[in-house]
């Protein structure tokens, strides 16, 4: 989190017009989930920009959950489980689609895209056994699993390297794209900082309370039982013990107020003896990731995230292939 001291926080200039977006929708969380659900859908198309086209692309029922496989040229044998965000209660598979696509032929490996249950109709833990039931099904059918996903989805994706570490099953990496990590973070000093530093960001006077609101918002909408937000399968840094996870990607967006939460895994990942490579996008917001239509800087982080998992991908060797070493 960005010190008190320093000077008024600022918007990279490719993030300004998506600040403008934000505060013309005001609270857009507790707008009517329909008509933000459709709207989002739209939002999305847009930010995409045109697809890249992959060699296939097939729509699965992965131990009955709706899942979309793509492949770059069509035998690989490695795959990147992706969960998509937006706060565990909007998006499908069309939602993320530019996204994925642009994975798939940077990392060249495929993806499998899930469409996991969302809240307040499926509140926790659907998404996360979702999440879980897709990874099990990939590491049964594919040499090397990696598991990644932004915002919700990037909580996703760190609670399921913890129930594969606890289940043996081997993973090549995570990546954490922005993610929500933990709930007592909402009740921290730094949140209450945020609201203060960032009055006024980018011209919006309600910026910080709101974006501090929403957080508080979503996780009283994905886990109503507030005995369970706690649970290291919604909140992954309650985890007794993060040693031997899968190896992290953390890449972080400078104005955004889950920043310092993600930098405080990070930071107990290393201590904790995993390899861990923390990037920081230099001012911008949350959910710059999907911009690649408008922002060079989503561009850059996708294809940091491919490289990421291309490289892991080379290093972690099937069962056969270490048997036979």
């Amino acid at each position: 989190m960005p010190d008190l001291a320093d000077d008024r926080p600022v918007p990279c200039e490719q993030a300004r017009a998506y600040v403008d977006l934000w505060r013309a929708k005001r609270r857009p969380w507790e707008r009517d989930l329909a008509e933000r659900r459709a709207e989002a859908l739209v939002e999305a198309a847009a930010a995409g920009g045109t697809p890249e086209p992959v060699a296939s692309v097939d729509d699965l029922l992965v131990d009955g959950v709706p899942a979309r496989l793509y492949r770059p040229a069509g035998g690989e044998r490695h795959v990147l489980v992706w969960f998509h965000g937006s706060a565990w209660m909007i998006g499908d598979l069309d939602f993320c689609d530019p996204v994925v696509r642009r994975l798939a032929n940077h990392a060249r490996c495929a993806v499998l895209s899930v469409d996991y249950r969302l809240a307040p109709e499926h509140p926790f833990p659907a998404a996360i056994d979702d999440a879980w039931a897709a990874t099990v099904w990939a590491s049964e059918r594919f040499r090397s699993v990696a598991v990644g996903g932004d915002s919700a989805g990037g909580n996703l994706a760190a609670a399921v390297a913890l129930r594969a570490r606890d289940h043996h099953i081997g993973l090549a990496l995570q990546v954490l794209v922005y993610p929500v990590l933990d709930h007592a973070a909402v009740e921290s000093p730094s949140y209450a900082a945020y609201r203060q530093r960032y009055a006024g960001f980018g011209g919006d006077p309600g910026f910080g309370d709101r974006h501090a609101d929403g957080v508080r918002y979503i996780w009283e909408v994905y886990v109503p039982d507030p005995a369970r937000r706690l649970d290291p399968d919604a909140s992954p840094m309650q985890a007794a013990s993060l040693r031997h996870v899968a190896p992290a990607l953390i890449l972080t967006a400078e104005h955004d107020i889950l920043r310092g939460e993600a930098e405080a895994y990070a930071a107990r990942l290393a201590a904790e003896g995993t390899a861990v490579d923390l990037r920081d996008y230099e001012g911008q917001v949350h959910g710059f990731f999907n911009q690649l239509a408008t922002m060079s800087d989503a561009r850059d982080a996708i294809d940091v995230s491919a490289a990421a998992v291309a490289r892991a991908i080379a290093r972690n060797p099937s069962d056969d292939e270490r048997r036979s070493s």
